[in-house]
């Protein structure tokens, strides 16, 4: 924590006694064992209880993809090593792909799209856990492909494009709303280290409700764009394309463009609000803060993945945890930011998502999930709903819809953020948003309460590590 960070929170602290967020007892021992699993103990693990043992957070997200929920605990139950593991899903969407044949063999059109549109959700899990760098390319190619073929059936709305990015492109799909009369605010959404747009399909149907048109991108080196990477902290300019974009189509206003993104995706998303003036705001799911201060506690296998993903650029831990810091980019912020935090995160730890809420000050909200797992997979509806509900009230505050004149000061959007968040979490009649959208044990936090509250309770002190 930095200097400037613990005078800030010693100064709310001073105000009253501090509010407690609510945590999962548990923490702190989850992390001292989340070193240990690397492939020889989670060989162990499998091979005496298969896959079905993976944490709840990991199945939600699999279920969130659409996959049935009998299906996968079939191929989980089939994988007894890590090794397994991309054979397994690899072999489930060759089942899909047969059920495919036989849907379009009897001409169910939407049907046999479904199912193809499930093979690609296959091979992008089995990719998940792989160390073969040309099989994860050949997953990935798979995914992006027999998606593409199914999407115009399944998501007539959305229109598959490239993006400029540098020397090169970024694949990238554009979904517009129904019926919009006026030019619609922009949500880009920023994949996480083994996210891939195609599976941000169904985080989408909240904003496009609320009117808002929603870019899905692979980032450098992820999902289509595994050849533009590798991964880097320095693509703050990832957006470029996607601002050309805004200005060539007359249905999108370019005064309302916010950027969504979950994990290291969420990383990125604050990146790209501190340097880029032209957005509105950023809303990040379970971030990565400061990784200097827990990396060499997380996973083998999470490392293995992060550091495949930024390739040779970063040679140890040490360095990549430097490079994706967001301590100093936090500070120049002058924007709105929307964090949702998990108590029962084990990939990230919880104290981030309140590190990162602490450090903006009155221009951060947090939402706070006692029970939440990493990426929050099961409460999609929820954080999307209420992110939308946000991202809409400040995006009409901001250009003066409703307003005797445009709201530029930053501190006031978020206030006005958080009243739109709060009429949601506490909304009588849940239009214009489903009922089960509705988060009813997520937790807005105010800003002054995250300062209090804010102690490194997730993590064992260092001398106990």
């Amino acid at each position: 924590m930095t200097d400037d960070l613990q005078h800030e929170v010693q100064h709310f602290a001073e105000r009253g006694p501090a509010v407690q967020l609510s945590s999962w007892r548990l923490a702190p021992e989850a992390w001292r064992w989340a070193g240990r699993f690397n492939n020889r103990y989670v060989n162990l693990v499998f091979r005496l209880r298969s896959a079905r043992v993976i944490p709840a957070s990991m199945r939600a997200r699999f279920l969130a993809m659409g996959i049935p929920d009998d299906i996968v605990d079939e191929t989980l139950a089939t994988i007894r090593k890590v090794d397994d593991w991309g054979d397994a899903w690899i072999e489930t969407a060759q089942r899909f792909l047969g059920d495919y044949r036989r849907q379009a063999s009897a001409d169910a059109g939407r049907s046999a799209d479904e199912a193809r549109r499930l093979a690609a959700m296959s091979y992008h899990i089995a990719q998940i856990l792989m160390e073969d760098d040309r099989t994860v390319t050949l997953c990935r190619a798979s995914t992006s492909s027999l998606f593409a073929q199914a999407q115009p059936r399944l998501y007539p709305f959305a229109h598959r494009l490239s993006l400029p990015w540098r020397t090169g492109e970024l694949p990238a799909y554009l979904l517009l709303p129904e019926d919009s009369a006026n030019p619609a605010g922009v949500v880009v959404m920023l994949n996480g280290v083994t996210i891939a747009k195609e599976e941000t399909f169904n985080w989408t149907r909240a904003y496009l409700r609320q009117g808002f048109a929603v870019v899905l991108i692979d980032s450098p080196g992820t999902g289509e764009a595994t050849q533009v990477g590798p991964y880097s902290a320095d693509h703050v300019d990832i957006l470029d394309g996607v601002f050309e974009l805004v200005h060539e189509q007359p249905n999108l206003d370019p005064r309302r463009v916010a950027v969504v993104g979950g994990s290291l995706g969420g990383n990125q998303a604050i990146r790209a609000l501190g340097y880029d003036r032209r957005l509105l705001a950023a809303v990040t799911i379970t971030p990565a803060y400061d990784p200097a201060r827990w990396m060499r506690r997380a996973s083998p296998l999470l490392l293995q993945q992060v550091l495949s993903l930024v390739g040779n650029d970063v040679e140890n831990y040490e360095e990549l945890a430097f490079n994706f810091g967001l301590d100093d980019v936090a500070g120049r912020i002058r924007k709105p930011v929307l964090v949702f935090g998990a108590g029962r995160d084990v990939i990230v730890p919880p104290g981030e998502s309140q590190l990162l809420a602490a450090r903006l000050g009155m221009q951060g909200t947090l939402v706070w999930f006692p029970d939440g797992g990493h990426g929050l997979y099961d409460r999609i509806p929820q954080w999307t709903a209420e992110s939308a509900a946000w991202l809409d009230a400040i995006g009409k505050a901001r250009i003066g819809e409703g307003y005797p004149q445009p709201v530029t000061d930053s501190q006031e959007l978020a206030e006005i953020g958080r009243q739109a968040l709060d009429a949601v979490q506490h909304a009588d009649e849940p239009e214009p948003f489903d009922e089960e959208d509705i988060g009813d044990y997520a937790r807005l936090v105010p800003p002054e309460e995250v300062r209090a509250a804010r102690q490194s309770n997730d993590l064992p002190a260092d001398d106990e590590t």
